[in-house]
């Protein structure tokens, strides 16, 4: 497997905390499987603010680390970058960065909503070359509401990477319920294990990827767990299979329901 999105870049976020943990963490996810991986530190204005040239130079002195400890595994750099009105702005003065330099760049939105200049935002990358990554959709609450909002972002020219840790119910059951949606409609195209720390029960990462296998069958999970993110580290074009819209099926009443009464519960 080569991971997408990791926050193993020591002191950098609220990831891992020392270059030890980050040993600990990668000595952990290559005995599962990960071959390869990159380290996509916050980038959330005004919270994590660490440019480009900051994240590599210790993105240097971790691979150098990680040699020293006789552990031959490669990061590469990347940023998880929080949604906001001047991401290209941020991405020209290279406060941020893409994957491995490459036209993808990984973009995460807030859990409970999706601005209403996001479509202008992906539209203007487009523009520019720049493919979005939309990190952890299934976590999202207004597609976890309806998984047909990821389907037409899609069709924008957008690609989604998946929590391996959410179709085991690492965040709950709607949110695994959802991630088995977007699986099944081929709305997902890249794997990560969105790692913050070595106190995770690891054998997630086992787990997840047998639900995958048993979901999508052999060929299309070669193509999630490796193939398209050794396009996006190679900077080549990624074709992908057309996603299927969601038919509701009764779903969307249950989860406005749902969350209806969670905030009923929080007025009260």
């Amino acid at each position: 497997m080569i991971d997408l999105h990791s926050h193993i870049l020591p002191e950098t976020d609220d990831g891992a905390e020392s270059f030890v943990e980050s040993l600990e963490i990668i000595k952990k996810v290559e005995e599962l499987g990960v071959k390869e991986l990159i380290a996509t530190p916050h980038y959330f204005e005004g919270v994590y603010n660490r440019n480009f040239e900051e994240n590599m130079k210790t993105l240097i002195e971790l691979n150098i680390y990680l040699k020293e400890n006789d552990l031959n595994f490669k990061v590469y750099l990347g940023n998880e970058v929080y949604i906001c009105p001047n991401i290209i702005t941020l991405l020209e003065d290279k406060a941020i960065t893409t994957l491995n330099n490459s036209r993808y760049l990984l973009m995460e939105f807030p859990m409970m909503d999706i601005p209403t200049y996001a479509k202008d935002i992906i539209y203007e990358l487009k523009l520019r070359g720049i493919v979005p990554i939309i990190a952890h959709p299934e976590r999202n609450e207004k597609i976890v509401e309806n998984p047909n909002i990821l389907y037409d972002f899609i069709n924008m020219g957008v690609l989604a990477q998946l929590n391996l840790g959410s179709l085991v119910g690492q965040y709950g059951s709607k949110v695994r319920e959802t991630a088995e949606i977007l699986v099944e409609h081929n709305m997902i195209h890249f794997l990560g294990n969105d790692i913050h720390s070595s106190k995770l029960d690891f054998n997630i990462i086992d787990k997840g990827m047998r639900i995958l296998k048993r979901k999508v069958g052999e060929e299309k999970f070669e193509e999630i767990k490796n193939t398209n993110a050794q396009l996006v580290l190679d900077d080549k074009p990624i074709d992908i299979e057309e996603p299927k819209r969601y038919v509701e099926k009764g779903r969307f009443k249950t989860l406005t329901s749902y969350f209806l009464n969670q905030i009923k519960r929080v007025s009260l």
